[in-house]
């Protein structure tokens, strides 16, 4: 009697579950249609709207500048600009495809030139700079910007992070300047090496502009702006420390950072429904750097 209420129920079981999977695979032949339109449709609304709720490429002329009584108002400067792009905004150089920003570039672009600005900045200070604080800051921020989690060879090891590293250079640079004298030598210094920037940034933007036919502009248009931002606001750092005028380099930086056109363009520079906003950019980073230059032979003439 047991045995025969062991079997009705097995069978019955067996039936629910029979009935159940036939169901499912009936579902799965009428829906699959449905599934690989809904797939595709939410990945592009994931990676479209994610994106777009990132992006934030942020050239506000009015970022606030901490002058400094004791360090140089620079590094403080450089360490706060660091801190806005890695933890204010999202630093997306070095996002994989996991996260809806890995499908920027105007944005990346515009971080790495922050990132490298500074970088050649630091670089060059840290030869008259005997600090070991700023010796670490300057390793730390030539990191490379594309880093996540692993690193670019082929075996894919774990690494630190782009932003872990940058973090570290800006306590140091933090570390650096609480004990800082500030020397006058050491601000001609920056100024000289915004100089070198604002030629290479030029350089670049020519090298582009000769090329026309590429798919680079925008990048190239992007990274430079990152650059010249970075280099705006170290001139305007500096002007708060040293007693001379330097509006007539900060002018022309202010109005290649107002560039702002929907779509980046490198036209014929006789082109009348195509303009070419590389030579727009190019024309004031050499504006702002023939400045510069005047502001120092001034400076080395008052020596």
């Amino acid at each position: 009697m047991k045995l025969e209420i062991l079997k009705t129920i097995a069978q019955k079981g067996f039936m629910f579950f029979k009935k159940r999977i036939t169901l499912s695979i009936e579902y799965l032949k009428t829906s699959w249609k449905s599934a690989i339109v809904i797939i595709p449709t939410l990945l592009v609304l994931y990676y479209l709207l994610g994106s777009l709720l990132t992006e934030n490429i942020d050239r506000d002329i009015h970022f606030e500048i901490k002058k400094q009584e004791r360090g140089y108002t620079f590094v403080q400067t450089a360490a706060d600009l660091i801190n806005r792009e890695i933890d204010t905004h999202m630093f997306t150089p070095n996002l994989p495809f996991i996260f809806p920003a890995y499908i920027l570039d105007n944005m990346p672009s515009f971080q790495n030139g922050v990132i490298e600005s500074l970088s050649h900045t630091i670089h060059q200070i840290s030869d008259i700079l005997i600090s070991p604080d700023f010796q670490k800051a300057d390793v730390f921020l030539s990191y490379p910007s594309n880093v996540w989690l692993f690193s670019k060879t082929k075996d894919f090891k774990l690494e630190p992070s782009s932003t872990a590293q940058y973090r570290k250079a800006r306590r140091n640079l933090l570390r650096f300047n609480k004990n800082a004298q500030k020397n006058p030598r050491t601000l001609i210094k920056v100024l000289q090496s915004v100089e070198e920037d604002l030629i290479k940034t030029e350089q670049v933007l020519t090298k582009q502009i000769d090329l026309k036919i590429s798919f680079k502009s925008d990048d190239v248009f992007y990274n430079a702006l990152g650059h010249l931002y970075s280099d705006y606001l170290l001139l305007k750092s500096v002007a708060l420390d040293m007693p001379f005028d330097f509006l007539c380099v900060q002018k022309p930086l202010e109005k290649a950072l107002s560039i702002d056109p929907l779509m980046i363009q490198n036209g014929d520079l006789d082109a009348i429904m195509r303009p070419n906003h590389l030579v727009e950019l190019a024309y004031f980073t050499l504006k702002s750097r023939q400045a510069l230059n005047s502001v120092l032979k001034r400076i080395d003439n008052a020596n």
